[in-house]
């Protein structure tokens, strides 16, 4: 699941500038491959810093979280092009920064559902009542 979506990019960019950078009649496909791409790749990025300190995926996903993703991808989408705007560089940095501070624990991200940042050296456990492997079944061996 990526934190952000073709509809968010427009929201916040606009179809216009989402159709400059993407072939623009996929621009108008709602399963543009270039698209889908960069969220999908802004959403790895974003879990590479955070999955040591929350659970990821991320559900539901920060307000925060979804514009970080929204200027990553959107960078994603400005690739290298002679003019890329410096806010779009801008909004990409900051979104770095910000993501390298909640990694080194400066700073945590909004804790909705009484979810935060895992201790430092913990673990999470999963417990159940019921036996997944008994004698019985281990001790059978087809063949």
């Amino acid at each position: 699941m990526a934190y952000c979506s073709k509809t968010d990019l427009v929201e916040r960019y606009g179809q216009i500038e989402l159709a400059q950078l993407t072939d623009e009649t996929a621009a108008a496909n709602a399963d543009d491959a270039e698209i889908v791409k960069a969220c999908d790749e802004a959403t790895s990025l974003i879990d590479a810093y955070l999955f040591e300190r929350y659970l990821i995926p991320l559900l539901p996903v920060p307000t925060v979280v979804r514009k970080w993703a929204c200027d990553i991808a959107r960078k994603y989408l400005w690739k290298d092009r002679a003019e890329a705007e410096s806010a779009v560089e801008r909004a990409y940095q900051e979104a770095v920064a910000h993501l390298k501070d909640i990694a080194r624990g400066i700073v945590s991200l909004p804790d909705a559902l009484g979810v935060g940042p895992l201790a430092s050296g913990s673990s999470l456990a999963i417990s159940t009542s019921a036996k997944v492997f008994t004698d019985d079944l281990l001790a059978y061996m087809p063949g």
